[in-house]
């Protein structure tokens, strides 16, 4: 089941496009308040594996997917936590296709509750779509 879909075009190139999303490590340059990092030097590949700290805590992923210019599916989940044994696990895939003028960036993600938390999972959903579109928005803005 998809949770999330979300559609943006960027005036920029997808090898430019596909190069800011697979430098796990440059997360921070242009998304605010991202914690994500690799010990991998780029360029990831299909098995590398990433942390990303956030306000639900932190979240171990591991690449999926990669076609460079074209695709990138990540996946993370949080560990289970003390409380119920609550954790959120989310696969998100991006599909970059060539259009006049720059991108269209289609991002695609699930989102899989598990413990305590999967009573509020209309919740969990909705605070990460709107991350999801904040994320976005900052590409956008960063390469345009």
């Amino acid at each position: 089941m998809t949770d999330s879909i979300l559609t943006t075009d960027i005036n920029a190139t997808p090898q430019r496009v596909y190069a800011v999303l697979a430098d796990l490590n440059g997360y921070g340059g242009w998304l605010p308040r991202s914690r994500t990092s690799t010990d991998r030097e780029h360029p990831i590949r299909t098995g590398t594996s990433y942390s990303d700290a956030s306000l639900i805590g932190m979240a171990h992923g591991t690449v999926l997917e990669c076609d460079p210019d074209r695709l990138l599916v990540f996946h993370q989940a949080t560990l289970p936590g003390r409380f119920g044994g609550s954790m959120i696990a989310i696969t998100s895939r991006y599909a970059l296709t060539p259009i006049d003028g720059g991108t269209r960036v289609l991002r695609t993600g699930t989102i899989v509750t598990g413990g305590l938390i999967k009573g509020v999972r209309p919740l969990v959903v909705a605070a990460i779509r709107s991350e999801n579109r904040r994320t976005l928005r900052a590409l956008k803005d960063f390469l345009e």
